[in-house]
């Protein structure tokens, strides 16, 4: 088993068709789509806690996708449930993707919601051959939510990890690193 690792960018808004054409050019079984501004490196054992959660959540045939728990979503159902800073500290985000490491491991928690940590999307590839990404007119934010919406709508199974916490710095190419 391995997951293939995908940061799909599509220009003008579409990145719809940039998370299908990232699909398309895999042959694993699992694809994760990243943004580009997230810190993976919370937790180094992000990988191994991704193939494990993996297969846990195979014991569930009608898993469709599994995410992690974040900074941005401290009021939905993948939030880490610890008070989160807005400080842009990285050693605040380590300690906190720490603790939750240490608290739920590699567990997998099955979520009906379709608000999901879209900029960490650990995607079944052969549920999303049937019902793929779709555009959602202006802007990119609803697309993960589509998707979500349709899994759910279709009989299939949404996952949380919340043993890995991953730090999403929004806007990470406008700041200043002087």
């Amino acid at each position: 088993m391995w997951i293939d690792v995908k940061i799909p960018y599509g220009p003008d808004g579409q990145l719809a068709e940039a998370y299908n054409r990232a699909m398309l050019n895999t042959t694993a079984p699992w694809v994760l789509l990243l943004d580009h501004d997230v810190f993976l490196s919370c937790n180094p054992h992000w990988y191994a806690i991704c193939l494990e959660a993996i297969g846990k959540a195979e014991e569930d045939s009608a898993v469709g996708l599994l995410t992690c728990v974040t900074n941005g979503c401290s009021d939905r159902p993948q939030g880490p449930g610890v008070e989160i800073t807005k400080i842009p500290d990285i050693d605040t985000h380590v300690d906190i993707a720490h603790q939750l490491y240490k608290t739920h491991g590699s567990s997998i928690k099955r979520v009906d919601s379709f608000y999901i940590a879209g900029f960490f999307m650990l995607v079944n590839w052969k549920v999303w051959r049937i019902l793929k990404f779709q555009h959602q007119g202006k802007g990119v934010n609803k697309i993960d939510q589509d998707y979500c919406k349709r899994l759910l709508a279709n009989g299939h199974s949404i996952y949380t990890m919340p043993g890995l916490y991953v730090y999403h710095r929004k806007n990470v190419r406008k700041l200043n690193w002087n």
